[in-house]
């Protein structure tokens, strides 16, 4: 039965990628660099028949139906691992298709266990759980896939494998799959990283901070559509500022600024902190002599100017950010349904908004990428919300008696399962979750793939926890339009306390 489940269920696939529109990255332009390409009547055999690239891992490959067991976080709090079944939901039957490809391809079965209490206030439990597992010797998990700054622990904490030192790897980096910068921004010196994720994730992509476009306020307002500026590179800070300044009006006549009342720009303060992303400033950075350093970007002259620039604009009537004063969900609240009720001429949002808010909504809206600092960076980039995940190796893997081998294996199944999501589960996840088809429009298609090949991973808001959420410090600096100077000020000290003990516990277990 289950056999025959996997054929309709590949017939399906092929009928589905028949019927679909080409449209991506590499021949829409979309993207950052671009994309070129263009038919010359030609076969491309690196290219799907929707004009999406393929991998380059041998057809050969056979691990001999060997089960390997990848545990993940019962929380996650959209559809990635296990799926058993088609359903009819499209971002589900995607993901029973990346599965049942992955498994067919490399001839292997993988099984997945879903362990609770790996998110947030609950990590502990579940870190001495591991803990306990990896003592006792008893190689019951091969994958660790968790939330982000859980997944981080566990890298500190010594229970991941370096993936950096796998010989005879087959993941390829430079594929669109991963994340453009994903080594640079995850390694812990010397090019060592310990976890991985981008397409093959679902909730990376439902996670991401974007930007949310008012297309008929922008009619009203008499104001071009951003998207040539974005083709362009000239979306930036300075232009978001220009085109959402005196765009306030009170439109309940009650005489004060409130939910009743039309925005340029609304966010909340912990989403606002992707302008730091967006200009290309890091957090924390690998350094040869310490492993991780506090990034130069933190305090530089860069850094002031963007903080002060941001903080005035943020302090006008025409912006709408939170200021972390109320309950999350007030917050919330009342900042999505701005947008919502067509209030709002932009709003930096995680990217899953749209299918809980815009089911319904009775304006046209689009999505362009958060803005470059100037027209001097070359490429436009994406910060991660929470909760997504990362995926690693777990040291207390089974071996199969060959211990290199059954690494490499595991480098196969990234390379395949991230591959095979980005040509099954991401177009899904943009029809679905955006509300927008691939076929639809090209502007969006376009826009969706600057933001998804932006992608950045900086482990300052993955080791946020640990160093006294400095990820959030400069969003809240920029709300309450304060000094940089003066809160980093206030700071600096038990930042670089804590990462040095983050570093010193990362030492230490290594020697485990």
């Amino acid at each position: 039965m289950k056999h025959f489940a996997r054929i309709f269920a590949l017939l399906l696939a092929c009928l589905t990628l028949v019927t679909m529109v080409v449209a991506c990255d590499q021949t829409s332009g979309g993207g950052n660099g671009g994309g070129g390409g263009g038919s010359n009547g030609l076969k491309d055999d690196t290219l799907d028949i929707n004009g999406r690239v393929k991998d380059d891992l041998p057809d050969n490959l056979n691990f001999g139906g060997e089960e390997v067991v990848l545990m993940y976080w019962a929380e996650v709090e959209r559809p990635e691992f296990e799926q058993e079944e088609i359903t009819g939901d499209n971002v589900r039957d995607a993901i029973y298709d990346r599965n049942m490809q992955v498994e067919d391809r490399l001839n292997v079965d993988l099984q997945f266990v879903g362990v609770p209490a790996a998110y947030n206030g609950a990590r502990e439990p579940f870190l001495k759980q591991i803990d306990a597992i990896y003592a006792a010797g008893t190689q019951d998990y091969d994958i660790i896939a968790t939330y982000a700054r859980t997944e981080g622990t566990l890298a500190v904490q010594g229970y991941l494998e370096n993936l950096s030192k796998i010989e005879n790897s087959y993941m390829n980096l430079q594929k669109p799959w991963w994340p453009q910068q994903l080594v640079e921004t995850v390694s812990f010196g010397n090019g060592a990283y310990y976890f991985i994720s981008g397409d093959m994730s679902t909730n990376v992509l439902y996670m991401m901070h974007l930007m949310y476009i008012n297309k008929d306020m922008f009619s009203q307002l008499q104001i071009e559509l951003p998207y040539k500026t974005v083709r362009d590179g000239k979306w930036t800070i300075d232009k978001l500022i220009e085109i959402t300044t005196d765009t306030y009006r009170d439109l309940d006549n009650d005489n004060q600024v409130s939910t009743g009342d039309r925005y340029g720009f609304v966010s909340l303060h912990y989403v606002s902190d992707s302008f730091y992303a967006g200009s290309n400033m890091h957090y924390i950075e690998e350094d040869e002599g310490t492993m991780l350093k506090v990034s130069p970007d933190y305090t530089s002259r860069k850094m002031v100017k963007m903080i002060n620039k941001l903080g005035a604009w943020a302090s006008t009537e025409s912006v709408w950010i939170t200021d972390g004063t109320h309950s999350t969900s007030d917050e919330q609240s009342a900042t999505w349904s701005l947008f919502k009720t067509g209030q709002a001429l932009i709003h930096m949002a995680h990217a899953c908004y749209a299918d809980g808010f815009l089911l319904n909504a009775d304006f046209e809206y689009g999505l362009v990428p958060n803005p470059k600092y100037d027209e001097k960076q070359v490429n436009y980039y994406t910060g991660m919300g929470n909760p997504w995940t990362l995926y690693g190796v777990f040291r207390d893997f089974d071996d199969r008696g060959d211990r290199a081998a059954t690494l490499s294996m595991f480098t196969a199944i990234f390379e395949c399962y991230a591959s095979e999501a980005y040509r099954l589960t991401t177009p899904e996840i943009f029809e679905v979750n955006m509300q927008l088809k691939y076929s639809a429009g090209q502007d969006e298609t376009d826009m969706f793939e600057y933001v998804r090949s932006g992608i950045v991973f900086d482990l300052g808001k993955i080791f946020s926890l640990e160093l006294n959420n400095m990820s959030e410090l400069a969003s809240m600096s920029v709300v309450g339009n304060s000094s940089w100077s003066a809160s980093y000020k206030s700071y600096v000290k038990s930042i670089n306390t804590k990462l040095e003990d983050l570093v010193e516990n990362f030492r230490v277990y290594q020697n485990r």
